[in-house]
């Protein structure tokens, strides 16, 4: 997968002050061959890391394609685990599919794809359950 582009576009009048919005519908193949559409008009803050911690960890990279997929998985929560039969195996294959496309698009990043991978792993959940809200 090459992606030369990606269609966003900034607003930066939403909430948080760190929102995009694809313009234009996306559409790919997971790697268990399921071809999914991200519609134009979906926002995202890309990656959720705070701020404080950009100098360490970039939110944007070449690998970016990768956490706006895994942001439209999550979005699609219910579907999602409607399809893998519970949350758990629905999270864990967007989680894994986010790490398998930033390992493929970003292969020099792989301590980042890594570090950030697991740090999904270990806090998604509370926020993948709506137990806790991502900050924006």
């Amino acid at each position: 997968m090459q992606l030369l582009k990606i269609p966003l576009a900034y607003l930066p009048l939403e909430k948080g002050g760190r929102t995009f919005e694809i313009t234009k519908e996306l559409t790919f193949t997971l790697s268990d061959n399921r071809e999914i559409t991200i519609p134009k008009g979906f926002k995202t803050d890309l990656s959720s890391v705070p701020s404080w911690l950009w100098s360490l960890i970039k939110p944007m990279d070449s690998a970016l394609i990768a956490d706006i997929i895994h942001d439209y998985l999550w979005k699609m929560q219910e579907t999602e685990t409607k399809h893998f039969k519970g949350s758990y195996h629905a999270r864990k294959f967007a989680d894994n599919e986010r790490l398998l496309l930033r390992n493929k698009l970003a292969p020099t990043k792989k301590i980042k794809n890594y570090v950030t991978h697991y740090t999904i792993r270990l806090l998604g959940g509370f926020f993948y359950s709506r137990q806790i809200k991502i900050p924006n």
